[in-house]
């Protein structure tokens, strides 16, 4: 039976996410693994959603060695893709050193920083379980903008990650 990689990888995203961008700022900025409910939702908000998962590439035989140890098993390379969306109410606001950014200039901070994040998570803090990540990739930044009739901020990444999915 396969460990429990997609949760794993799913806390550690957020936990990263929240570790390094809240230890850039003066306040918070709140992380959810799920769209929350109206009346628990803060802002600045990331939200982490899983959109996809499924088997990448089968290996000869299915046979694999788990990272530097002689552990060999079953398995394959497994990936999931993640959205990352950024919502922000218009007078939201974050500081950053002595610098404030709200609005639009906010929203670019936190976009490029939520990258920066996911780019350099290392997985062995978060790490529950055996965890072997291959690849993780920033798909694209879409839906950036500004909804007038909410007067709301944001943006949505797509980010793939590829792992090994060792089944013992």
């Amino acid at each position: 039976m396969a460990k429990d990689y997609l949760n794993v990888i799913e806390r550690a995203l957020m936990m990263g996410i929240s570790d390094k961008i809240n230890g850039e700022v003066t306040g918070d900025i709140y992380v959810f693994g799920q769209f929350p409910e109206t009346e628990e939702l803060k802002f600045p908000a990331i939200i982490v959603q899983m959109i996809g998962s499924g088997f990448d590439e089968q290996f000869m035989g299915q046979d694999v060695t788990f990272g530097d140890s002689d552990t060999t098993g079953k398995g394959e390379v497994y990936g999931v893709q993640y959205l990352v969306h950024i919502i922000a109410e218009k007078e939201t606001e974050m500081t950053v050193g002595s610098t404030v950014y709200k609005q639009r200039r906010m929203l670019n901070w936190l976009m490029l920083n939520i990258a920066n994040a996911v780019a350099d998570i290392d997985w062995s803090v978060y790490e529950e379980e055996e965890l072997e990540i291959l690849s993780r990739r920033l798909d694209s930044w879409r839906d950036i903008g500004f909804l007038d009739n909410l007067q709301w901020y944001g943006a949505t990444a797509q980010f793939t990650l590829h792992f090994k999915n060792f089944r013992a």
